[in-house]
């Protein structure tokens, strides 16, 4: 299972949050989750005392609930018909990996892409599955347009998802055929 504050749970919360009522805007959604001080979205740091603090962070919801859409499972602060296929657990790595595929693919950067980085580096390297970082930068030089951060997340995502085969942060080939 995911750790808690994995991109993977955040989109589950997000998904469960959404479908809890009708929210009339990305915003008003965004806000909802805010106030209900979701744990997943907990940030911590260290005062000029030592001390820690936490706070939950607003950018980490905006971004989750920007890429709910963005995968087609959130429109207007609502579940779309997708989303709430994909509030069922059973169904969610399935669907959530699916439209990562699809987004990935619309940005340059397909799972066939990765597949041919993938066999590109490791014969130029030694015999080992390469790490997100270098899948990257292979894909940049082909003109993708995903931020390295971003694509980290989905890969990472892809894995939990089980698109991806992943062992910490060595990429595999896709465990399924797409």
């Amino acid at each position: 299972m995911p750790g808690e504050r994995t991109l993977y749970r955040k989109i589950q919360v997000t998904l469960e949050y959404a479908n809890e009522g009708k929210h009339t805007s990305v915003e008003a959604l965004e806000e909802y989750m805010y106030q209900r001080s979701p744990t997943n979205f907990v940030y911590y740091w260290r005062d000029e005392k030592d001390k820690v603090r936490q706070d939950y962070s607003r950018n980490s919801i905006r971004d989750t609930v920007q890429l709910c859409v963005e995968l087609g499972l959130v429109n207007d602060g609502e579940l779309t018909q997708l989303g709430l296929n994909a509030v069922d657990p059973r169904r969610f790595p399935i669907i959530v990996g699916k439209q990562v595929t699809k987004f990935l693919t619309r940005k340059d950067m397909g799972i066939d892409s990765v597949q041919e980085a993938i066999g590109k580096i490791i014969k130029l390297s030694t015999p080992k599955p390469p790490t997100a970082d270098e899948i990257w930068s292979h894909l940049k030089r082909n003109g993708s347009e995903i931020d390295l951060q971003t694509f980290k997340r989905l890969i990472n995502l892809l894995g939990e998802c089980k698109v991806l085969w992943m062992s910490q942060k060595r990429i595999y080939l896709p465990s399924v055929p797409q």
